[in-house]
């Protein structure tokens, strides 16, 4: 028997332990749950105050700050028409376009429309993959244009790009850039802050024949009343066309001319819900075929008919340059063009 004892002498040390360990816990325990009781039912967070005791504060201390909301900047929509056949030329407006968006903050949507080429597409989707803008190439049907329908054409591109906004609904600020258009980035700000419907002057640089247009809207307080175009070759001469229900009173700003003056679209800005929103006047869908007019004729309608706007008549933060067009021609046929031209050179009669 003496084995036995000897053992449970041993085991009694450690059973006293535990039971000691046990009370000091549990006594600790209510010691710390006490001042909670006092106060109603225990949360989640005091109970988390309680037992963190002074590390509580040092945890919020190292907290990392709360980040200053982020301004909710407009979408803006850029559509820009190309020509079939630039080539190379029209790859460098581009690039250089791209450059000037890249610096402009987003969101910002690049919608460049082309014709409906393999190979002409397959180039303009390199260029503009390397530009590093958020694009959208759309396509059309160039067959049913020629040369003579330049005006047409770019048009129609417009009218494919808005299109393709009012269908998905792109809620943004929608600008026609041209590829070879300059820009101050000024503009891109003022862009953003437009209500509905604004205007900017637009200079149009022509070195072949040295002189500078400059073309845009007749301001009154919040609406436009009319458009101009100042031509620096007849001496600050200036043609204006009056818009709808408004009155000119001064006989040297009327146009002489009948025809009527053209607007510059590029120098207008729209916000894109304007062509789809029902409540609009000049927005009329034709019930039988349930399809919507041409949108660019709309942004001509709102341009003529003095809109409530945002306008600028002074400071010009947007340039058109009036390139000459070449064309190049392959190393061999300009050689046999050459020799063609020193034939005929021989054949003349000599006196």
């Amino acid at each position: 028997m003496e084995p036995v004892e000897r053992s449970k002498k041993r085991v009694q040390p450690w059973i006293k332990a535990a039971v000691h360990f046990s009370l000091c816990f549990a006594v600790g325990a209510l010691a710390a749950l006490a001042p909670l009781a006092a106060t109603g039912a225990p949360s989640a967070a005091n109970i988390r105050s309680s037992f963190l005791g002074p590390f509580n504060n040092v945890q919020r201390a190292v907290a990392a700050p709360a980040s200053p909301p982020v301004p909710d900047l407009g979408l803006l929509l850029i559509v820009t028409a190309t020509r079939p056949d630039a080539g190379m030329e029209q790859d460098a407006s581009l690039v250089r376009l791209a450059h000037t968006l890249r610096h402009v903050a987003p969101p910002l949507l690049w919608i460049v429309v082309s014709a409906e080429n393999r190979t002409a597409t397959a180039r303009a989707v390199r260029v503009l993959r390397g530009t590093g803008v958020m694009f959208r190439q759309l396509t059309y049907d160039a067959r049913n244009f020629t040369d003579a329908d330049a005006v047409d054409e770019v048009e129609h591109q417009r009218n494919v790009a808005l299109s393709h906004i009012e269908r998905h609904r792109l809620n943004g600020l929608v600008h026609f850039a041209g590829a070879s258009s300059i820009y101050d980035l000024r503009f891109f700000q003022e862009l953003r802050q437009i209500r509905g419907f604004a205007a900017w002057p637009v200079a149009t640089i022509s070195p072949a024949e040295q002189k500078i247009r400059v073309e845009g809207a007749i301001c009154n307080s919040s609406q436009i009343i009319g458009w101009y175009s100042k031509d620096s070759s007849t001496n600050g001469s200036q043609r204006t066309s009056t818009a709808v229900d408004a009155v000119d009173t001064s006989a040297s700003n009327r146009n002489s001319s009948s025809e009527p003056l053209k607007i510059n679209i590029s120098g207008i800005g729209f916000r894109s819900s304007m062509l789809w929103d029902s409540g609009r006047s000049f927005i009329r869908r034709n019930s039988s075929a349930g399809a919507t007019q041409d949108f660019i004729q709309i942004v001509h309608q709102m341009a003529m008919e003095g809109v409530t706007s945002d306008c600028s008549e002074s400071q010009i933060t947007l340039w058109h340059l009036d390139m000459p067009r070449f064309t190049l021609i392959p190393e061999g046929q300009e050689t046999r063009q050459q020799q063609s031209l020193v034939v005929r050179d021989e054949d003349k009669p000599t006196t």
